[in-house]
C-alpha cells in the first residue's frame, strides 16, 4: 500500500484505500482490506491524502511531510490523545510544525491529523516515494532529447518520381 492510494471520504469515518476507479466513483477498501465497496462521486467527495496540506504562516506543508516529522519526533514528542483540550493539541502541533497558521488550522483538523497518524503509522506508508528515473533526469537532457525528436520529425521525406 502506498500513501497516494489513501483517501478521506466525506461523511465516512476513517480512511480508505483506492482499489479501482469507475467513471461515476471509486471502489474503496478499508485500510485492513476487509471491506470493499463502491462509493459514488455524486454522493461523496474524495480527498486523496497526498493533496492535503497544513497551512503555515508562509505557505503550506504537505500532509506526508507533517506525518514524517511526527514519526521522527515520536520518541521525544509522542502524539497527544486526540480528545485532549485545545491548548494541548495546539501545543503539540506547534512542536511538530512551529510555523502552522493558528487561524486557519482548526482544532478538528489537528484531531484528524492525530487520528490519521495512528491509523497510518503501523501500515508503514509514511515514507516518501523514490523519484522515478524520468524525474531524476536533468532538465537539460530532457530538452535536448525533445529537440532531437522534433528535428527528426521535421526532416523532409524523399518522394519517388518518374525517371
Amino acid at each position: 500500500m502506498k500513501f497516494k492510494e489513501i483517501v478521506s471520504v466525506s461523511g465516512i469515518s476513517g480512511l480508505k484505500r483506492i482499489i479501482g476507479q469507475r467513471v461515476d466513483g471509486l471502489i474503496l477498501a478499508d485500510l485492513d482490506d476487509t471491506n470493499r465497496r463502491f462509493f459514488s462521486n455524486r454522493i461523496n467527495m474524495f480527498s486523496p491524502l497526498e493533496n492535503i496540506s497544513i497551512y503555515t504562516e508562509d505557505d503550506s506543508v504537505p500532509l506526508l511531510d507533517v506525518f514524517i516529522e511526527m514519526k521522527n519526533q515520536f520518541e521525544t514528542n509522542p502524539p497527544v490523545d486526540h480528545t485532549s483540550d485545545s491548548a494541548t493539541l495546539r501545543s503539540y502541533l506547534e512542536k511538530i510544525l512551529p510555523s502552522f497558521d493558528h487561524e486557519k488550522v482548526q482544532i478538528s483538523d489537528i484531531k484528524k491529523l492525530i487520528k490519521w497518524f495512528h491509523l497510518l503509522d503501523p501500515l508503514a506508508v509514511l515514507v516518501k516515494e523514490e523519484e522515478s528515473e524520468t524525474e531524476k533526469k536533468p532538465i537539460e537532457a530532457a530538452v535536448e532529447e525533445s529537440i532531437a525528436e522534433m528535428s527528426e520529425e521535421a526532416k523532409p521525406t524523399k518522394k519517388k518520381g518518374k525517371n
